[in-house]
């Protein structure tokens, strides 16, 4: 049977044989692309029956015409929705969760899978528009996922888009140090594909 070793400076670890401890120790190596790379492409290959998300080709996506103006004017770049029924039944891909929950009591493999396998799908492009049709925005979708107001996730959306609508909330929850978080979905405004605003 092969095996599948991920190599680093202090690691030579088979993905097939490895304790939650050792993926501990891996895990904290991941800021390192190659690390990263090499382990999740280890875990594919130990895995070869694991579902990759499909992605969205078009999302359509209801939005307010003052907001869609923005993103016109290039003020805004990053679209927020809430983490509800309505839009996590759209966005996150039924046969990962599938394999997800065959595989629960698999501790390791469920941490691999958050780490290797996000079940958010890609959004390739946003159909944004009002109720009526009345107008559209397309756009590209560079990057689309979750975000939890916790300080690490947020400063992503700052560095990366200069999005900072999270910020009064994050030092609000920071300050009465709260345990549970929000939950939201994030989408990158990319370029713009046509509109007739």
């Amino acid at each position: 049977m092969k095996k599948t070793i991920v190599k680093n400076n202090f690691l030579e670890i088979s993905i097939e044989t490895m304790t939650k401890k050792e993926y501990l120790e891996l895990q904290k190596q991941f800021d390192n692309d190659e690390v990263f790379d090499n382990a999740r492409k280890a875990f594919f290959e130990a895995h070869p029956d694991c579902p990759h998300p499909k992605p969205i080709e078009k999302l359509d996506l209801v939005m307010k015409k003052e907001f869609a103006r923005e993103i016109l004017a290039g003020t805004k770049k990053v679209e927020i929705r809430s983490y509800t029924d309505f839009y996590t039944s759209r966005l996150y891909d039924k046969d990962v969760l599938a394999y997800e929950e065959d595989h629960w009591d698999n501790e390791l493999l469920r941490m691999q899978m958050i780490d290797f396998n996000d079940s958010v799908r890609a959004v390739k492009t946003i159909h944004f528009h009002d109720y009526g049709n009345t107008w559209y925005l397309d756009v590209e979708c560079p990057d689309n996922n979750t975000v939890v107001l916790v300080d690490d996730q947020v400063k992503y959306l700052q560095e990366q888009y200069d999005f900072h609508d999270f910020d009064e909330e994050l030092a609000d929850l920071n300050s009465a140090d709260a345990t549970e978080r929000p939950i939201y979905f994030y989408f990158a405004i990319g370029k713009i594909l046509g509109t007739n605003l």
